[in-house]
C-alpha cells in the first residue's frame, strides 16, 4: 500500500505540469526533429528554382589567340612571315520574359607586318525569336515548374506534418487512457483491500466462512496484478512519449477530457473534400506542372525563326589607340530561319504528357472517392462511438447498483461473497470499458479531422 501511496503522490504533484492537447502538439513541433526536415525540404525546393533562372546569368567570355603565316599574301605586299595577335572579351545575356538574347563584344587584332597594324572592332547582337521559344515560353519553363513545386511542396509538407501529428496524438490519447486505467485499476486494488481486511475481521468473529476470505484474497491478487500491468503499460508509453518531446518522464501526463464530444460543422463531405482536400489540390498542381510542359513541348515543334539585329563599329590604324579613334560603324538586320524534319522529339514529349494528363484525370476521381469513403466511415463511426459512451455511462450506473444490492444481500446473509466481487468486477469493466469507448471516441475524432484535412491548417 505505500508503494500505491507514493505513486498516487506523485501523480498529484507532477498533474500542474500536465499536457494538455494544444501544448502536446506546440511542444512536438519545437522538440522533434521531423518538423525541422520538412523545413528543409521547403528550402531545397527554393534553391532549385533559383538553379533555374542560371540561364539569366550574364555570360562573359575571354579568347585569345597566336598566329604564324609563311609567305603570307596581302593586296598591297607579300610577306616572308607574318605574325597574328588577337584578343576578343563579350558580355551575352538573356531575357527569358522575352526569349531574346544580346551580346556585347569587342576584338582587337595586331598584325606584325602591315600599314595598319592593329584592328579594333566593337558589336552588339541582338537575336529575338518569332516563333519557337517566342516569349521566352521555354526559357521559362524550368522556372514556372519550379513555382509550381513549391506551392505542390507546401501542400504536401503539410499533408506529411498532419500525418506524423496524427500518430502522436494517437499516443497522447493512449496515454490519457493508460492513465485513467491505472485509477480504475488502483481503485479497485484499494477497494479489495478494504474488503480483504473487512471480511478477515468477520472471519476471526466466526461471522463467516474461510471460503470467502479465499476469494477476497483471489480478488485482491487479481486486483494487483492488473494495476501493476496497468502501471507497466503507462510508465513505459510516459517514457516513449519523453524521448519524443524531449521533456522529462515526470512532465508527461495528459490533462484531457476523454468523455468530451466532437460537434463538426455541417458539411456536405463530398462537395467539401471536392474543394478542400489537399491531396486533390496536389494532383491539380501535378496537371499544371504538365500542362506547362505541354505548352513548351509544342512550342518546340514550331520552325525556328530569329529576328537578328547587329551594330558594329570598326577601325584601323598603326596603333591600338589610334584605331579607337577612327571608328566606321555599320548595321544589318535578317531574319534565321531553321527547320528540323519530322520534329520526332517534340512530338512525342506531347504524346507523352497527354497520356499522363488522362492517366491522371482517372486518378484524380479514384482518389477523391478513396478520401470520402475513409472520411464518411470515420463520421459515421465518431456518431456510433458517441452512442456508446452513452451505453457505457448507464452501464457504470446499473453496475454501481448492482453492487449495492449484492454488498446488501451479503451483508443480511442472503447472499455469496462471491456474487459481491463479481458485481464489483463488472463495476470495474464498466468503468474500464467506458475510458476505452472514450479513447476511441477521441481517435475517431481525430482521424476524421485529419480525413478532411483540418488537424492541421
Amino acid at each position: 500500500m505505500k508503494l500505491f501511496f507514493a505513486i498516487t503522490l506523485l501523480f498529484l504533484a507532477i498533474n500542474t505540469q500536465a499536457l494538455t492537447e494544444q501544448s502536446f502538439v506546440q511542444q512536438l513541433k519545437e522538440a522533434h526533429p521531423f518538423f525541422k526536415q520538412q523545413a528543409l525540404t521547403s528550402a531545397v525546393r527554393q534553391v532549385e528554382k533559383r538553379a533555374t533562372t542560371a540561364n539569366q546569368d550574364w555570360i562573359i567570355g575571354i579568347n585569345s589567340d597566336y598566329q604564324r603565316e609563311k609567305n603570307a599574301k596581302d593586296a598591297a605586299a607579300i610577306y616572308d612571315n607574318l605574325d597574328t595577335t588577337s584578343a576578343g572579351i563579350s558580355a551575352t545575356k538573356k531575357f527569358t520574359n522575352t526569349g531574346s538574347q544580346f551580346t556585347l563584344k569587342h576584338t582587337w587584332r595586331e598584325k606584325s607586318k602591315d600599314l595598319n597594324t592593329n584592328r579594333s572592332q566593337f558589336s552588339l547582337d541582338y537575336n529575338l525569336p518569332l516563333l519557337r521559344n517566342w516569349g521566352g515560353i521555354n526559357d521559362r519553363l524550368g522556372t514556372d515548374v519550379a513555382d509550381i513545386e513549391i506551392s505542390k511542396n507546401s501542400l504536401e509538407r503539410l499533408e506529411a506534418e498532419e500525418a506524423f501529428m496524427l500518430k502522436n496524438l494517437l499516443r497522447f490519447f493512449d496515454l490519457a487512457y493508460a492513465q485513467k486505467q491505472q485509477m480504475i485499476n488502483k481503485n479497485r486494488l484499494e477497494l479489495t483491500q478494504k474488503e480483504l481486511t473487512l471480511v478477515q475481521k468477520k472471519y476471526a468473529s466466526s461471522v463467516v466462512e474461510k471460503v470467502d476470505v479465499l476469494l477476497q484474497k483471489d480478488a485482491y491478487q487479481k486486483a494487483k496484478q492488473q494495476l501493476l500491468q496497468a502501471q507497466q503499460e503507462l510508465t513505459l508509453l510516459r517514457h516513449e512519449i519523453a524521448i519524443t518531446l524531449n521533456i522529462d518522464f515526470e512532465q508527461v501526463v495528459a490533462q484531457v477530457d476523454l468523455y468530451k464530444t466532437y460537434n463538426p460543422k455541417s458539411i456536405v463531405l463530398w462537395t467539401y473534400l471536392q474543394k478542400n482536400s489537399r491531396v486533390l489540390k496536389i494532383n491539380k498542381l501535378v496537371e499544371k506542372a504538365l500542362n506547362r510542359q505541354l505548352l513548351s513541348f509544342k512550342n518546340q515543334s514550331k520552325v525556328q525563326l530569329d529576328l537578328n539585329l547587329n551594330l558594329s563599329s570598326a577601325g584601323e590604324d598603326d596603333s591600338y589607340s589610334n584605331s579607337l579613334e577612327k571608328q566606321s560603324s555599320a548595321w544589318k538586320v535578317g531574319l534565321g530561319l531553321v527547320y528540323p524534319l519530322g520534329s520526332t522529339k517534340s512530338n512525342s514529349d506531347v504524346e507523352k504528357v497527354n497520356i499522363q494528363l488522362q492517366s491522371l484525370k482517372q486518378s484524380k476521381h479514384e482518389q477523391l472517392l478513396d478520401i470520402y469513403t475513409q472520411a464518411k466511415t470515420l463520421k459515421e463511426k465518431t456518431v456510433l462511438l458517441e452512442e456508446i459512451l452513452a451505453s457505457n455511462e448507464i452501464q457504470i450506473k446499473i453496475a454501481k447498483e448492482r453492487t449495492i444490492e449484492e454488498k446488501q444481500r451479503y451483508s443480511n446473509g442472503n447472499g455469496q461473497a462471491s456474487f459481491v466481487i463479481n458485481a464489483q468486477n463488472n463495476e470495474q469493466t464498466a468503468q474500464l470499458n467506458y475510458a476505452q469507448s472514450g479513447r476511441n471516441y477521441q481517435k475517431s475524432v481525430l482521424q476524421f479531422r485529419a480525413a478532411i484535412d483540418l488537424l492541421i491548417q
